[in-house]
Formats: C-alpha cells, sequence, structure tokens
C-alpha cells in the first residue's frame, strides 16, 4: 500500500469515529514517515571527536541482561511496560552524558532522566530476540547509538538533544511511529527549537568553543511542525492508547519542544505514566490525565507508538 493512501485511509477511519484497533492494524504495517530533515551544520574540524566504544556504568550490563532474559518474547508493547515497572525507584540523574570532556557512548541503566529512561529501553526491547546475552549487549549498544546520534556519529555535535528531532529520526529509523496526528482533536503548531543556543551556560559541554558553534549554527533556523493533542482534547484519546506507548509532554516554554517523556501503561482501564521524574527517580503517576494537566507549561501530549526493529542482523518473531 502505497504512503499517501495509507495516510487517506487512517484519516478517514478516525474522522469517522471508527474503531482505532482498525486503524492500528494499518500502522502496524505502516513504512516510517520521512518527514523534512534540517540540513547539519558540518562538524567543526570535519570529524567526530567522540569515542564509540561502549561505556556501561556501574551493573549496567548485568542489568541489561537480566532485562532482556526477564522479558525473552514478551510481545514489545508488553515487554516495554514489563522493563519500565523492572526500574521503579531507581534514581534520577540529569546530565548524565556531560560528565566528561569528550562524547562518549555511555550506557546507564543505574540512573535516569526522563530521556535517556525512554531511549535506553526502547533499545533494550529490541535487543531481547538473540542466540546469546553477549549479543543482546551489543545490539543494546548499537540500539542506542543509532537512535543517539545522527547517522551514528558519537559526537556531541551530532547528539539527538531535542525529543521530537530524536522522534523524528526514530520514525525515520523503524522504531516507533507517531501516532498524535491520528488521533482525535490532534492541532499542530511551528515552534522554533533554539532553547540551547539562548541558554549556553546551562550546558558544560558548550563552554567548548566548538560545541557552541555547532549547536548555534544549527539552531539558526530550527523550525519544528510540531502535531500535538491539546490537553483539552486527552480524554478522547485515551481509549486508543495501550500499554507502552511513548510520551512527551509538549510545552509553551520558548525554544523547547516538550519537557518530558516516558512510557504508558493501562491498568484496569485507567492510563497511567511511568517516567523518570527530577527529585523522585522513576515513578509511576496515576492517572496520565490528570498528571499531564498538573505539569507547569504543558499545553498537551503527543504520542509515539514503539514498532519491532531488529537492526542489523537481528529477526523480528513473527506476529509482532
Amino acid at each position: 500500500m502505497r504512503k499517501p493512501t495509507l495516510l487517506l485511509v487512517l484519516t478517514v477511519l478516525i474522522t469517522a469515529g471508527a474503531s482505532f484497533a482498525a486503524a492500528n492494524l494499518l500502522l502496524r504495517h505502516a513504512t516510517p514517515a520521512t518527514p523534512g530533515v534540517a540540513a547539519l551544520p558540518p562538524l567543526p574540524g570535519g570529524v567526530a571527536l567522540g569515542d564509540a566504544t561502549p561505556k556501561f556504568v556501574g551493573e549496567t550490563r548485568v542489568l541489561a541482561m537480566e532485562a532482556i532474559d526477564a522479558t525473552a518474547w514478551a510481545p514489545m508493547n508488553q515487554a516495554l511496560v514489563q522493563l519500565a515497572r523492572r526500574f521503579l525507584d531507581y534514581p534520577f540523574k540529569g546530565f548524565s552524558l556531560d560528565g566528561g570532556p569528550r562524547e562518549q557512548l555511555v550506557l546507564d541503566l543505574t540512573t535516569f532522566d526522563c530521556f535517556l529512561f525512554v531511549e535506553q529501553l526502547l533499545a533494550l526491547s529490541n535487543s531481547r530476540k538473540v542466540d546469546t546475552l553477549d549479543e543482546g549487549m551489543e545490539r543494546f549498544s548499537q540500539h542506542v547509538r543509532r537512535l543517539r546520534y545522527v547517522n551514528g556519529e558519537v559526537d556531541y555535535c551530532r547528539r539527538q538533544h531535542y525529543f521530537s528531532r530524536w522522534a523524528e529520526a526514530a520514525e525515520r529509523n523503524g522504531y516507533v511511529v507517531n501516532l498524535t496526528p491520528f488521533l482525535p482533536g490532534a492541532s499542530k503548531r511551528t515552534v522554533a527549537l533554539n532553547f540551547m543556543s539562548n541558554h549556553i551556560s546551562s550546558y558544560k559541554p558548550m563552554q567548548l568553543a566548538r560545541n557552541k558553534q555547532c549547536i548555534t549554527e544549527l539552531e539558526k533556523d530550527l523550525v519544528l511542525q510540531q502535531p500535538y493533542i491539546p490537553l483539552a482534547a486527552l480524554p478522547g484519546v485515551l481509549p486508543s492508547l495501550r500499554n507502552g506507548d511513548i510520551f512527551a509532554l509538549v510545552t509553551k516554554v520558548p525554544g523547547l519542544d516538550v519537557t518530558h517523556v516516558g512510557f504508558l501503561e493501562k491498568r484496569d482501564g485507567v492510563v497511567d505514566a511511568i517516567h523518570a521524574a527530577e527529585g523522585a527517580g522513576v515513578i509511576r503517576s496515576e492517572n496520565f490525565e490528570k498528571y499531564a494537566a498538573r505539569v507547569p507549561d504543558v499545553i498537551g501530549v503527543a504520542i509515539w507508538r514503539p514498532r519491532p526493529n531488529p537492526g542489523v542482523g537481528g529477526a523480528v518473531k513473527p506476529g509482532e
């Protein structure tokens, strides 16, 4: 099925109030979207300066192996909820990738911020269908590298700093589908992403001239066409959501797209959020609708549905 035809069918289904299950069936076989990609400025000096060798922090290797083994062949959406539950009460740590003078491929399941919680658990969920746990570790590191960096180039200037840009790349690479435009009440806004270049002192790596140069250059004309669900429309969307969906809280803070992300879990018909929160660690916030409305400066939400992505040499279990 050609993509334009698919999008038309989805629009008709949802506009007419047809079962979202039918739309979801089509989404399972959808070709990932290919939105326009903002041109990247060249790397200062022409080469990536980071270290692509995986750095497993603390007990991360053991934790990852145990998580892969425990979730085994569970369907992806269920596996993501199981993974999220495993890390409940783990501590929060902000800016954990910015600790050294050189960008590294850091893998850390001992502490999280909200972004790394989503990124690494998505990578783990795609590292389970393996013959050995060592193979799982290799795939885990490869998936994180592919998700975190543009073209896998480990460099601060190629890290996906804005979640919406991260999600666009993840969709192009077959990890997620952006459900937001297809959901009831969806809206769209235009937002300039320039928070980093307007708050340089908040980012330790941007005290290096090359990093300041590349981020400032990138953000000169970095404009996002962002679909979102206004908070008032969220109740009508909740029945369409399922375990393992990724949420983002869309913000009115100038220069930013979203301020928080996590996973959704449905329990007894109520949608909850599992996420890494500053000052609290990994927690479950009951009743996603009420939780989102309490967060300052939030105007709505965006939703992505993860897709199995075997990566190099992997295989997807039939039926997923």
